[in-house]
């Protein structure tokens, strides 16, 4: 998993967290970010420090963080979405348990954020999209006029850039099939994009074949400031800023 190789990279090679703990749902899910987690650290030959799991949607998570804590890990990789994530920030705060926090986007970034509140500063989600304030991008500024001429009440957020990213993906695909569309041609047309600049960006770059389906191979960390996720440009601890972007303060 693109997210997770992201996280454990940044933490071990840059911020020399090599004390890495993961909390996750017991679901598919939770089971494939774990995976991916141990994998990214078999890359540097290590594993995780501490595991466990708690019951998918449920806010009973006192027993996963016990479990974890006690290994006195440096950063926590917690699996889930906001309405379980949330209550193990909340809750870790509470045990005065504060490790680096990191989630992947699946968690619902602005859900996180609305759900935990301040016990949400701090913490690292890696995007797949860029923010959706950042309309120097043409696809974000795209979004952002479409979202408004058709739905005005509605928020920008991540989920639904994502999904207009999906759409985007999707037309360019039908495009490509041609007048008589099937399945195969559809799936063939998705599958000869490459290297296609959807305008998010130079590191996002759209790009499928015949044994490859993710379109993005890169990821976007953010960290949550002030009730915002903010980009930061690697993983050096800097000082906090008033900007945009920004690197990650530890």
């Amino acid at each position: 998993m693109d997210e997770t190789r992201e996280q454990i990279d940044g933490l071990w090679g840059t911020l020399g967290y090599k004390r890495i703990g993961v909390i996750y749902p017991e679901d598919a899910f939770g089971a494939a970010v774990l995976e991916g987690c141990k994998a990214a650290l078999k890359a540097h030959g290590a594993e995780p420090l501490a595991v466990a799991s708690y019951q998918r949607q449920t806010a009973q998570v006192g027993g996963a963080i016990d479990t974890v804590k006690a290994a006195n890990p440096e950063a926590v990789v917690v699996v889930g979405p906001s309405n379980t994530v949330a209550p193990i920030l909340k809750q870790s705060h509470t045990r005065s348990w504060k490790p680096l926090f990191l989630t992947v986007s699946f968690v619902g970034t602005d859900e996180l954020i609305l759900e935990a509140g301040t016990e949400a500063d701090g913490t690292v989600i890696t995007q797949v999209v860029p923010p959706y304030y950042l309309t120097e991008f043409k696809t974000v500024a795209l979004y952002r006029r479409t979202l408004a001429k058709y739905l005005p009440t509605a928020q920008p957020n991540f989920v639904s850039l994502e999904g207009f990213v999906d759409a985007m993906v999707l037309v360019e695909g039908l495009k490509r099939a041609g007048k008589d569309l099937t399945r195969e041609g559809l799936i063939r047309g998705i599958e000869s994009i490459h290297d296609l600049d959807l305008g998010l960006g130079p590191q996002l770059k759209l790009d499928y074949s015949a044994k490859d389906h993710k379109g993005f191979d890169h990821v976007l960390p953010t960290v949550i400031r002030g009730g915002r996720a903010v980009p930061f440009t690697d993983w050096a601890p800097r000082p906090r800023s008033n900007s945009k972007y920004a690197n990650i303060p530890v």
